[in-house]
């Protein structure tokens, strides 16, 4: 029977914009366009659509969101002559790659204190997917979800396979880096067909490599668990933890004005206040909301499309709703002015995105 301290989710209905909120250093992307540095890929169209330069990735005081480590991640698929980028990316991170956070790990007592820090400071990481840690008898496991659980817009089989195998490779590297060279996985498991690089793979993570497997998952002995990092040291993994929880608290701070018009487009379903009603409600007036939220790099309009995404994206994935009924619920005048801006959106037609979320819908409106 496994057990597990369970990181929390995020719901679905915000997740989409909690993606795109400018909160973590750059860290990860600049391991990416290093990574892709050695393999003759120029920074510049690495980072194109991201918003960002050469300078803003190697910048501390450079905020940025997991948006934009996608969109980065997403050009490398396409740039990068090696298809095992995202792996070399991951197996190549090192502690100090993770500033704060990576200490964290490197100081605690035990490895099961270092996997417990690393759950609850994992919004420190940039994280892309939710990490879970499983016990059993003989091994500890953790786990990752499949695509349709990890509820990441725009990133399709090729793109997630790459992501999945990057952070693999980053808890391989990190657990090696915190334990020393010996602590290497007793097997990894992918809920995917094998690739042609899965030679690649088992020499990177130094064990064996199955796939076609029912969940995706990282195994090391059980009894690993109880042993001590090469770095512990009690005094400084409590300095550093609290320096963490400092950092995560100005996380939720952080997540600013735009989070808060977020909640208020949200309130009510199937009513979406104007701007002028939200300012209302959060004690301005629409001049002030509309500046606030231009400092932070949004707009009311950005936030209420936002909020419309992430409720069509439910909508079709999780009801039985006509596109009639979901084009009225998100305030379009007609069903055609929805399928055009859900085909902006996501680059997919209504029919094919729920095809693709399995759904079992065929009704005159969808098609």
């Amino acid at each position: 029977m496994r057990t597990t301290p369970r990181s929390r989710t995020t719901p679905r209905s915000s997740r989409a914009f909690a993606l795109r909120e400018k909160l973590h250093p750059p860290l990860k992307i600049f391991a990416v366009v290093r990574t892709l540095a050695g393999l003759g890929v120029e920074a510049k169209p690495l980072l194109l659509g991201s918003g960002l330069s050469p300078s803003d990735v190697a910048s501390a005081h450079c905020r940025t969101s997991v948006f934009q480590f996608l969109t980065v991640c997403a050009n490398a698929a396409k740039l990068s002559p090696d298809p095992q980028w995202a792996v070399r990316v991951g197996s190549q991170m090192h502690l100090t790659d993770y500033g704060m956070y990576g200490y964290v790990l490197a100081c605690a007592g035990s490895l099961r204190a270092a996997c417990e820090l690393a759950m609850r400071y994992h919004m420190l990481a940039t994280p892309v997917v939710p990490i879970e840690l499983f016990e059993d008898q003989t091994t500890a496991c953790w786990t990752f979800p499949p695509l349709d659980e990890a509820h990441l817009p725009d990133v399709d089989d090729r793109l997630f396979r790459a992501l999945l195998e990057m952070q693999i490779g980053i808890h391989v590297a990190l657990t090696r880096h915190v334990m020393g060279a010996w602590c290497v996985p007793a097997r990894v498991t992918f809920a995917l067909e094998r690739p042609q690089h899965a030679n690649v793979l088992e020499e990177v993570f130094e064990c064996p490599v199955v796939f076609d497997q029912i969940r995706t998952e990282l195994h090391y002995p059980v009894e690993w668990l109880d042993r001590t990092p090469q770095f512990a040291n009690p005094i400084t993994a409590t300095q550093v933890s609290a320096t963490c929880a400092k950092l995560l608290e100005e996380h939720k701070w952080s997540l600013g004005l735009s989070r808060r018009v977020y909640a208020e487009l949200t309130r009510t379903p199937g009513r979406f206040p104007s701007m002028r009603e939200v300012a209302g409600t959060l004690c301005m007036d629409a001049r002030t909301l509309r500046r606030r939220l231009d400092e932070e790099g949004t707009s009311y309009i950005d936030v209420l499309t936002s909020v419309r995404q992430a409720l069509a994206v439910d909508y079709l994935s999780t009801t039985l709703l006509t596109v009639d009924d979901i084009a009225a619920a998100l305030g379009f005048s007609d069903a055609t002015s929805f399928r055009h801006a859900f085909k902006r959106w996501t680059g997919r037609t209504l029919t094919e995105y729920r095809a693709g979320a399995g759904q079992a819908v065929a009704t005159p409106s969808t098609r």
